[in-house]
Order: C-alpha cells, then structure tokens, then sequence
C-alpha cells in the first residue's frame, strides 16, 4: 500500500552549518555539509517572522482532528497528507506526580512521559519524520545505528510502513531490544564493537547503497521531529515556561532537539521565556558533561570549532545503553542550543540513575529503563546541588520504558 503525499513547510527554508554557518536549500542530499563533511552537522531553519505571522490567535496549534505530533507542522519542515500508522503519534502525557512530589520536596515537579509511543521511547518522534521524509523521496530502504531504542523505533515505524531496514546494533546492545528489532522484520547487523563503531560503519554502508539515514545526529531533519516533545511540554501548560527541564543525553540529539523547541518559541511569540534545559549523561560516558565543567564560566561563548577541540572522546562504560556513547555525534547542536537556554551538562552515577528508576516507579507509576530515567536523576542532583529551589516548575523527560532492559536498573531478586 503507498504512504499518503508529503509535502513541505514553505517557511522552512533549508539548513545551517553548525561549524562554519554555511546555507544549504531544502533539497540537500548530503545530510551534512558540503564544505565541513561529517563535521558539519546541519540544522533546519525557518523563516520565523513569517510563522508568527500565520499562527492563529489563542492556541497556535489546534489539533483539528488530529492531536499528534504534525499539529506542530508549522515549526517542522514537512506536512503529511493524511494520518498513517506510521507517522502519526505523539501527544504523550505530562504527569503531575503527587507522592513523587512530596517525597522530594518539589510541589511543581512533572514528568513528560514518552514511554507511551508505539516502541516505548521519544525516538518514535523521530522515526516518524523520516518515514515521512522517505515517503516524500520515494526511499524504500532505511538504516541506522543503534545501541536499541532507535533501531527499535525504525523498525516499528518502518514494519507500519512497508520500508526495508538494515540495523547496525552493538553486540552489547540489551537482547529485550534486538526482540524487537527482529520480531518487526528489520535486518540486523551486530557489529563486535562500540555504538560509535555501529555508527561509523552504518554511515558508510548507508552511502555506499543510496540508503535513507535514520541517523538522529546525521540527518538533521530528525531533530525537527523530537523537537515535538519540548513543544508539547510548552503546549500543555498554555505557554508558560517551566525553569528548567532535565533531559538524558548521549549522542545530544533529545537535549538539542528540546532546547530549540523553546528557542523557537520564543522566537514566534508564544512563550514567555526560555527555560533552562540540562543535558544529563551518565558519569561513565559523560564527554559533554565534563567539557562543559572544565570550560566553566567560558562555556556558553565557545565558538564551534572550540566545541569540538573541548569535546574529547571516552570510553564510555554504564548501565544507561541509550546514552552509552563515546563520541556526542550531535554535540555541536547540543552546546549551541543547551547555551542559548542557560542551562548545562550534568553527569550522574549509575546508583543514582537506579535510585531513579526505583523512585519513578514506585511513586510515579512510571517505569523507566536506565537512560530513560537518567533525566530525573540529573533533576534530583540539581536539587542537592542548588542548580533549581524548591518552588521551581520542573520537567524530566522519561524517555524509555523499563520494559526495554527490565533487570539493569535493579539487582536480581
């Protein structure tokens, strides 16, 4: 069965270098920049004057039959036909967690809960976007890399779709994650190696065949899509912006993609402000978070090209597979929206992120696997460490269900 027709935004006008700024129109196929390769991740851009003038009065987002992801469609650059399976989700909840509440002390504490989308993380969001984007080129063969929850995602989305996938998986990744993955008929390729090995190596084959790249920190229509995320945060309480917003973060794709939710906001009037948005990563694979605190009060200025000299690779070890990663692919776009907001990178053992996931669970109703509950671990050491007071609106994304790695975040009883 053929996808409905996709169009464009027609305020969306093409795409920005991160390192050197250089333009590239709507129809670049490269993914990245021509002058800068696989440095030059792009960033989608808009005309903003032109939205704002167009966004009705009262709520700019009405859902008008349709409350997904696409009644956002004139802050994202494509604009699907028709609802599909395979596209149309989003709208998840934002909890008001009364006994989490108390217990911390946080009375306006809430939970942005993704776990609900079709393969139980916000990388849904993403997915949907390219199989949109790959119905308007005619692609029928998509890739990725994956340490689980994006390969999940594009083989979910893709089984709805009738697409090909070929995913390139490390052969750590959690086997209730490969499940998934070959249970919705995608090809798997284990590679005996890192993410970023996995990484690598899909971009390659990806060129090599004229494959469609699922590639969240290379294809940078995708942000766009997660982006959804933060404006649905916004969209739910009226505009008024929280302080600060706790995000896990790997390779900076969910931290970027939120932080310009609210950046774009603004931008067309609708928000009152920017608030803070702090990326946490796991303290064994932390390379953003530990440039960012050996930059100190320099961070937020550093020009692009500083990032990535400040930015160095580790070897990333810790329970939290989604955000195990060496090499922040994305983390020119995560340090530039992450400043603009006045926020940070933050790092968290694994024993908070399992005290995490015990607490959300059993005071929120909310399981969370390891990388999906990292946000409000990062929330809760921004409390003890006086980053946000105890009157604050706060948000933690949660990002993936406990279902996808049940036994990592808790000793075997």
């Amino acid at each position: 069965m053929q996808l409905p027709q996709v169009g464009t935004n027609p305020h969306w006008t093409g795409y920005a270098c991160g390192l050197c700024g250089k333009a590239h129109p709507t129809d670049h196929r490269g993914f990245v920049c021509a002058a800068c390769g696989d440095e030059g991740i792009l960033d989608a851009t808009y005309d903003y004057a032109a939205i704002r003038a167009e966004l009705p009065a009262g709520d700019p987002f009405p859902a008008r039959g349709r409350p997904d992801l696409w009644r956002y469609a004139a802050l994202l650059p494509l604009r699907p036909e028709a609802p599909h399976a395979c596209w149309s989700l989003g709208d998840t909840p934002l909890h008001a967690p009364h006994r989490l509440r108390e217990h911390l002390g946080l009375p306006h504490l809430l939970l942005k809960d993704d776990t609900a989308l079709p393969s139980a993380s916000l990388k849904d969001r993403a997915t949907a976007v390219a199989m949109a984007d790959g119905a308007r080129l005619g692609v029928s063969h998509v890739a990725a890399a994956s340490t689980g929850n994006a390969a999940a995602s594009l083989a979910v989305l893709a089984a709805r779709a009738g697409v090909r996938t070929t995913i390139f998986v490390p052969a750590a990744a959690p086997r209730a994650k490969l499940a998934q993955l070959e249970l919705h008929g995608a090809e798997v390729r284990r590679i005996d190696g890192t993410y970023d090995e996995a990484f690598d190596l899909s971009v390659k084959e990806t060129r090599e065949h004229g494959w469609y790249s699922r590639n969240c920190a290379y294809n940078p229509l995708l942000v766009e899509g997660k982006k959804t995320c933060g404006l649905e945060i916004a969209h739910a309480l009226d505009f008024r912006a929280p302080d600060a917003v706790f995000v896990p973060t790997g390779d900076g794709c969910i931290v970027s993609s939120t932080a310009k939710a609210f950046v774009e906001l603004a931008e067309v009037g609708r928000l009152d402000r920017v608030p803070a948005v702090f990326g946490v990563q796991a303290a064994g694979a932390a390379p953003l978070s530990r440039a960012w605190g050996e930059a100190g009060a320099r961070a937020a200025s550093l020009t692009p090209r500083e990032v990535l000299a400040a930015v160095a690779p580790v070897t990333p070890a810790t329970i939290a597979d989604s955000i195990s990663v060496g090499v922040p692919r994305n983390r020119l776009k995560a340090w530039k929206y992450v400043a603009r907001t006045g926020g940070g990178f933050l790092a968290v053992e694994d024993e908070a992120i399992r005290e995490a996931i015990r607490l959300l669970a059993r005071l929120a109703g909310v399981w969370a696997e390891p990388s999906g509950a990292a946000g409000f671990a990062g929330l809760m050491q921004a409390r003890a460490q006086g980053l946000i007071g105890p009157h604050d609106k706060v948000v933690a994304l949660v990002t993936g269900h406990g279902l996808k790695d049940p036994l990592a975040g808790m000793p075997l009883v």
